[in-house]
């Protein structure tokens, strides 16, 4: 069994429980369209020659590095990103292998006015309409982890919701998935999910070979600024950066630093 195909019978399972403490329809009736919304996919469509949008990650831990930060602070750590230029926020809530949660989405908004996306391993609509309540902005959806037809369903049910799209590949074949589909944003991994290895050469691969002008976010394995003008070279909308981040004792300056100020 893949890291991927485990934690997606996690999560399904997870997901089983939660419904049964409250179910589908009585965390509808908690839902609220405009409140709170900032807008992320708006913030990635448009792009201006030479500036660096960088979507900032909060994480506990990773699969592949353990445990990053015992002593991370969601809010101080979004502060500073906002303090450092970022465009958004970007926070994971999956509990068992990520150390996430979901209360941390609510802990970035309060301390920071930029968008937030909800980084999981969303496998039930249930959970987009948790993502909403929660306030967050924006999902990912992993294109790995999903047939054609629940891309299609969750994408729309993402945008009855009011919540933008991160549609995450790594490979040609995944984004044959999604072909044909717009109104979302592209995460070109360069991490394999089945090894957990990074090779920024697989983003450079995918990005060539992208036939639709999509507004794309480059993710995994970007820890300088060299690295950031190579994928701007290629007409990227912007990066999604964690770990070097996280680990960095002043978050702020690492991102001005990416950001070449």
């Amino acid at each position: 069994m893949t890291f991927l195909e485990k934690v997606a019978a996690e999560k399904k399972a997870a997901v089983d429980a939660l419904k049964k403490r409250t179910p589908l329809a009585e965390l509808k009736e908690k839902v609220d369209l405009d409140k709170g919304r900032r807008p992320f996919f708006e913030t990635f469509s448009k792009r201006f020659p030479g500036e660096v949008k960088i979507i900032a990650e909060v994480k506990r831990a990773s699969p592949s590095r353990g445990l990053l930060r015992s002593d991370l602070h969601v809010g101080k750590l979004a502060q500073a990103y906002e303090d450092g230029g970022a465009s958004a926020i970007s926070v994971i809530t999956e509990e068992r292998h990520f150390m996430g949660s979901l209360a941390s989405i609510r802990e970035a908004k309060k301390a920071a006015g930029l968008p937030v996306l909800r980084k999981d391993f969303i496998v039930d609509p249930y959970e987009l309409y948790e993502s909403k309540v929660c306030g967050a902005d924006a999902v990912l959806l992993i294109g790995e982890m999903l047939e054609r037809g629940r891309i299609e369903e969750y994408m729309g049910v993402a945008q009855e919701l009011m919540l933008d799209v991160l549609f995450e590949v790594h490979s040609m074949r995944t984004y044959e998935k999604a072909e044909g589909l717009t109104g979302f944003i592209l995460g070109v991994n360069n991490r394999n999910l089945e090894t957990l290895d990074v090779d920024l050469q697989t983003g450079f691969r995918i990005i060539e070979e992208i036939p639709v002008d999509y507004p794309i976010i480059v993710e995994s394995g970007i820890e300088g600024r060299r690295q950031i003008e190579a994928f701007m070279e290629k007409g990227v909308s912007g990066f999604l950066v964690g770990t070097s981040l996280v680990l960095s004792e002043d978050p702020a300056a690492k991102l001005r630093e990416f950001r070449g100020l």
